[in-house]
């Protein structure tokens, strides 16, 4: 059984950066989530301020960005692809030089 520690490496590392994403936007959302949420005359004309320009946000302006976005997932899973596989070769290089282990028995 090989380890490769370089592997349990970035999966510890993925597993701690994704929870701790996950953490701060959660409390971000809730936070501002309670702050929108206040009964002050000038919350409340900030809420609507943002609501209407969340309806009025024009789309075209965000292409280049979306682009951007869709090109990056690609890449990600192209390398994602290109990483299994990598590790898949060892599995067949394994399992071709085991084949190929010929034991030779001499005639007598």
């Amino acid at each position: 059984m090989s380890i490769d520690l370089f592997n349990i490496f970035r999966w510890t590392v993925g597993w701690i950066v994704t929870v701790y994403a996950t953490v701060i936007t959660v409390q971000s959302l809730w936070g501002w989530y309670v702050w929108f949420a206040g009964q002050d005359k000038y919350i409340g004309m900030l809420r609507r301020y943002v609501i209407v320009h969340g309806l009025r946000l024009r789309f075209s302006s965000f292409w280049g960005d979306l682009i951007i976005s869709i090109l990056l997932t690609v890449v990600f899973f192209q390398l994602w692809y290109a990483h299994h596989l990598i590790y898949d070769l060892d599995d067949k290089y394994a399992a071709i030089h085991a084949a190929t282990q010929v034991t030779i028995h001499s005639r007598k």
